[in-house]
């Protein structure tokens, strides 16, 4: 629920993001490339996530988050996150920790920025993405083998486990107040592989979420600094 609302923000706000940029660049007679082109800076953003620390207080998903981004040109940033995160997984017969660290590399491009303002905008982009972390399966499911029913469960002590997996990227940033930016972005994430316990597939991994299926959708929801 919280993902759809989000997501139906994010689209509000590239069109009327879209519609503010047309009405300006119409009354000022400017063409946004001309002026974004002057602009020489190549900025640096130092963000940090707020959505997931409010999220912890619900759930049993700890940690935080940060990126830096440096601006290439006028339409494309280089973007680095990293985070920490505690999560548990119970459900189906499971009951999983897991706990580590996880960074992301990779880059956003403006599809549409402020006539005035470059730094604001809508962007796409991608992250490749990586994750080391301890996991400790507490409870597992043991079934026959003819009936596939649950008979016992069974315990594994913790081990030391990697994932990775790419993402891409939809977002908007806006200046809240000078320097200080509002970034709203989701990320919709695919599992590739990793060190695996015992061969048994991770059902949730830190940065990526419960890997109940092929794809998974994480949020970033925070403020950002721009260093000139």
């Amino acid at each position: 629920m919280a993902q759809r609302l989000l997501l139906s923000f994010l689209l509000i706000l590239v069109t009327n993001f879209s519609f503010a940029q047309e009405n300006k660049t119409d009354s000022t007679k400017v063409s946004v490339t001309d002026t974004i082109s002057k602009n020489k800076y190549h900025d640096i953003f130092i963000g940090v996530d707020l959505f997931n620390p409010i999220v912890s207080a619900f759930t049993d998903k700890k940690g935080a988050s940060a990126y830096i981004s440096y601006q290439l040109n006028s339409k494309w940033h280089l973007v680095a996150e990293v985070g920490y995160e505690k999560n548990k997984f119970d459900e189906i017969n499971w009951n999983v920790d897991v706990d580590g660290a996880f960074a992301k590399i990779g880059a956003n491009w403006f599809i549409t920025q402020d006539v005035e303002n470059q730094s604001n905008g809508i962007y796409i982009g991608g992250r490749a993405a990586y994750s080391k972390y301890s996991q400790t399966i507490n409870k597992y499911p043991i079934r026959d083998l003819q009936s596939n029913i649950v008979i016992n469960h069974g315990s594994r002590s913790k081990a030391d486990v990697s994932a990775f997996w790419v993402e891409a990227v939809i977002g908007g940033r806006v200046e809240i107040l000078k320097n200080f930016y509002g970034e709203l972005a989701l990320h919709p994430s695919a599992y590739l592989g990793g060190k695996k316990d015992d061969n048994i597939d991770p059902l949730v991994i830190p940065g990526y979420g419960k890997n109940s299926g092929p794809f998974n959708m994480s949020v970033f929801w925070g403020i950002a600094y721009k260093i000139k």
